[in-house]
């Protein structure tokens, strides 16, 4: 006697039949969650029929229920899960003791700054405090150090082999493999648990590729598209999302500055912005600021110290 085959949640919709599930899977769907990020001209253009993408749309995200309203009250008394970075400055400074989820942060600097020290930090608390039980890692410069994960993991009291274990490495080559990632290997981690995602570096990948002012328009508004969908999983799982940044020399009055790469575009997507900077890259001491926190004024200093097992 043959086995009955388990319905698939999406078949579930009405309106998906083998066929559209089929186009479904190849677009790389993995559940209803992950369908309702979508937009009716994206399943569309992986060739479902407009009507049917609309129907089909409409029922993810009732399902999912995404766009309940709440009043203010409501908002106000949501509790969000924080989980401690082991920098006692901005665990006591920044308005939520922490790194909150469903928020997308980042930490801007020059090189040295700290800023990739801090990510591996970053995955390794979040392990260490329950807040995810698993992190996806996207490095686009080769610069993992799995030998940092063990000085962090020991210094937060995680086992070792667990932290290396539940660390999951992406090292795309193009961006094509970065957005692929975000938009379609990172829900299955996500249904997996993991909740929190770092992409280290964010604008690496699109300042190689998309070289000369002629492309400036057409590569901000791929970053855009990236970052949108790093949104979407914020919204329909609450996944927490880690970006550390470059910088670029913008002319002041009498000098030149320091701002992140990726212009306004990036500035007006995530969370919560960090300039990191290490002033003597002989010293171990460093500093950041907020250059775009909710409820953090932008003269506050929060200062740390590189060691071997972190930022503190």
């Amino acid at each position: 006697m043959s086995k009955k085959r388990e319905r698939d949640p999406l078949e579930e919709l009405e309106g998906v039949g083998p066929k559209t599930l089929e186009r479904l899977r190849e677009l790389g769907v993995v559940s209803v969650e992950h369908l309702s990020e979508f937009t009716v001209e994206e399943l569309v253009e992986a060739g479902v029929e407009y009507d049917r993408a609309v129907k089909i749309l409409q029922q993810a995200i009732q399902r999912v229920g995404t766009t309940k309203p709440l009043t203010a009250r409501e908002l106000r008394s949501q509790q969000r899960r924080v989980f401690k970075t082991g920098v006692a400055d901005f665990d006591e400074k920044t308005p939520w003791r922490g790194v909150r989820e469903a928020f997308i942060y980042e930490f801007a600097g020059e090189f040295g700054a700290g800023k990739s020290m801090l990510a591996h930090q970053l995955s390794v608390a979040a392990l260490a405090q329950g807040f995810t039980t698993r992190v996806v890692y996207i490095d686009t410069e080769g610069t993992f150090n799995d030998g940092l994960v063990e000085a962090v993991a020991k210094r937060f009291n995680f086992d070792v082999d667990k932290a290396l274990d539940l660390i999951v490495v992406y090292q795309p080559a193009n961006v094509v493999q970065l957005e692929q990632i975000v938009k379609f290997d990172l829900p299955r981690h996500i249904a997996e648990g993991c909740r929190l995602a770092v992409i280290d570096t964010i604008t690496a990948l699109y300042r190689a590729e998309f070289v000369g002012r002629e492309m400036l328009a057409a590569r901000q508004q791929r970053i855009h598209y990236l970052v949108d969908w790093l949104r979407r999983h914020a919204r329909t799982f609450g996944l927490t999302s880690v970006l550390t940044n470059q910088v670029m020399d913008v002319p002041e009055a009498f000098s030149v500055g320091k701002r992140p790469a990726g212009g306004n575009v990036l500035a007006h997507a995530v969370n919560a912005r960090f300039m990191m900077a290490r002033p003597n890259k002989a010293k171990a001491e460093g500093y950041m600021w907020p250059l775009d926190v909710p409820g953090m004024p932008p003269d506050v200093r929060i200062d740390y110290r590189i060691t071997d097992a972190g930022l503190e």
